[in-house]
């Protein structure tokens, strides 16, 4: 997904932001780091960065990859909402579709506007409205008509601008922009990326866990079965075409 979807939004948080040589820059919910690494050469050897997440086995692949591309970044396991960091560490912070995972919004908010310097600057990109991305829609039906329950809908909870822009004015800043953008995604393997959306989601919610192997084997199947139609429908010359719709939020402390 990183090549198709996450990379092209990092190149466009990352342009916006325009980080400057010697800036300190924390990313936060990294990921995998590919934010951090379009960070890296930009602020040079003069400048810090440090990727935060709180997955260890997405801190491996950063650091891997980092380490194979020769890039001087920290990468660091912990909360968003517990930024184990001192107040005004950072010139920039940046957090690529993060936000709307947090189980506290706010306090990640509120963190990131503590470690900011006087006059540093944010940018965060979250998913617009389910509205926006009707394959998702109807993952969202299909995961409801067959196990009761979704998490889809998580992944587009900060979808409307108005709300977002509350949440950011409520942690303490005062210079709030919102732009809406669109990218278009092309994904060349349909079955790895439903594989892949099956695995975020239905897959993962905490009542398929508690499934023995055969009972959640046979709902992935007909989830599988029940989203052919709609992976068809958002194919063209054998690959997935999916336009992606986010908000980006710029702010200063």
């Amino acid at each position: 997904m990183a090549p198709a979807l996450f990379a092209p939004w990092a190149s466009h948080l990352v342009q916006s932001a325009a980080p400057q040589p010697g800036e300190r820059v924390l990313d936060v919910a990294c990921g995998t780091g590919v934010v951090a690494r379009r960070v890296a050469p930009r602020v040079g050897s003069n400048g810090m960065v440090i990727g935060l997440d709180l997955d260890p086995d997405m801190l491996a692949v950063a650091r891997a990859v980092a380490k194979q591309m020769d890039l001087a970044i920290e990468w660091r396991q912990g909360q968003a909402e517990k930024l184990p960091f001192p107040d005004a560490s950072f010139d920039l912070v940046l957090c690529q579709f993060g936000l709307m995972l947090f189980s506290d919004p706010h306090a990640a908010l509120t963190g990131m506007h503590r470690v900011l310097t006087k006059g540093g600057r944010g940018l965060l990109s979250v998913w617009q409205g389910m509205d926006r991305h009707p394959f998702y829609g109807t993952l969202d039906e299909v995961s409801r008509r067959r196990l009761g329950t979704s998490g889809v809908q998580d992944m587009f909870a900060l979808g409307d601008a108005d709300e977002l822009r509350g949440l950011l004015t409520d942690a303490g800043f005062q210079h709030v922009e919102i732009e809406p953008v669109s990218i278009t995604a092309h994904f060349s393997n349909p079955e790895e990326f439903l594989d892949w959306e099956m695995d975020v989601d239905p897959a993962a919610i905490p009542l398929m866990q508690h499934l023995d192997t055969p009972s959640r084997q046979a709902i992935m199947a007909a989830i599988r079965e029940d989203m052919r139609m709609p992976l068809h429908q958002v194919m063209q010359d054998d690959h997935v075409v999916i336009p992606f719709h986010a908000h980006i939020a710029r702010v200063r402390r």
